[in-house]
């Protein structure tokens, strides 16, 4: 990993490239936190992503569609796999009994010019942002 500091006093984050196991994929991930380097909480919070990945599919998917459906009428994602990969992943620090408020991007087959981002609050997603 390496640290970016950033004009906050002290401040930055860690950014890594590294494979996302379910998927396979090469994935850019950003970690909020200090010089010293990412928490516990926060390298358990990644495995806890990988880990519970197919379950986020399943929760994401119908937010990708509907986001989708605002200029393609009917859009349905047929393979999740196959349509969307993974590419970045930010995480936040995290402070005991607060959400989590974290994003996974995603590159797609429907259009190589977008990206597409799920927002989430701890491991429900709230938004979809398209990108491009």
């Amino acid at each position: 990993m390496r640290w970016i500091s950033t004009d906050r006093k002290g401040g930055g984050y860690f950014e890594c490239r590294s494979r996302f196991q379910p998927t396979g994929h090469m994935l850019d991930i950003a970690v909020d936190a200090p010089a010293d380097g990412p928490t516990v909480a926060q390298r358990n919070f990644y495995k806890d992503i990988e880990t519970n990945y197919s379950w986020l599919v399943g929760v994401m998917q119908p937010l990708i569609e509907a986001e989708f459906r605002n200029w393609q009428p009917g859009f349905a994602i047929q393979d999740f796999s196959a349509e969307l990969w993974p590419v970045g992943l930010d995480i936040p620090q995290l402070i005991d009994n607060k959400p989590v408020k974290w994003e996974l991007s995603f590159e797609t087959a429907h259009d190589l010019n977008h990206m597409v981002t799920v927002l989430y609050q701890n491991f429900q997603p709230y938004a979809v942002r398209v990108d491009g």
